[in-house]
């Protein structure tokens, strides 16, 4: 009995969550954030604000949380390759944790769009990046290698961009071999073949 209403309990928190989620993206496609209210977010989402204080303390702190759940989720695909391209794979797991999270990637994308967001998540691996690289390419130095990872990571916002502003237009899979050819093409001017993941 007891275990019933727990998993009870967990899926009303589940929708509620959920629903104040969507009610913020959907007015940030609109608005700023700083112009958008805890009641507006709470009368779209049909929630007492009351209850939306049990779970944040102002939509400030419910966009972070909801662009944190993506940085952990990307953190978990980008922070483990030290290849100095990634990968189709790669890029087509990014790219689908993107799809999936479209609401959030029109706002970040948006009019109205989180930059130091974009900054946090292209700096992801950056450091660590810089540091296999170092050890892979020997002879390359420190600024061939920052506009190196400058490319990649600015290539990959790019594409993401437009293909959030065409409305999904492609699959995953084929924006993942779309951009692994451009960025294939653009890092070979950098090193050489063998090089390439």
């Amino acid at each position: 009995m007891e275990r019933s209403v727990q998993k009870k309990e967990n899926r009303r928190v589940r929708y509620t969550r959920l629903a104040l989620r969507e009610s913020l993206l959907a007015q940030l496609q609109k608005a700023p954030l700083n112009k958008i209210t805890v009641t507006k977010v709470c009368e779209m989402a049909d929630v007492n604000r009351s209850t939306f204080y049990l779970y944040y303390k102002d939509v400030y702190d419910l966009m972070e949380k909801i662009e944190n759940e993506l940085y952990e989720e990307l953190m978990e695909l980008i922070g483990t390759s030290h290849a100095v391209l990634p990968g189709p794979d790669l890029l087509r797991r990014i790219y689908e944790v993107i799809y999936i999270n479209r609401d959030l990637a029109r706002v970040v994308f948006g009019k109205f769009g989180d930059k130091e967001f974009m900054k946090k998540v292209s700096n992801i691996y950056r450091d660590q990046a810089l540091h296999d690289w170092k050890k892979m390419l020997g002879n390359a130095d420190e600024a061939t290698l920052a506009y190196l990872h400058t490319f990649i990571t600015y290539t990959n916002i790019g594409v993401v961009e437009r293909w959030v502003l065409t409305d999904f237009q492609e699959t995953p899979e084929q924006l993942a071999k779309l951009t692994y050819r451009l960025l294939q093409n653009g890092v070979s001017a950098f090193i050489s073949k063998p090089f390439l993941r």
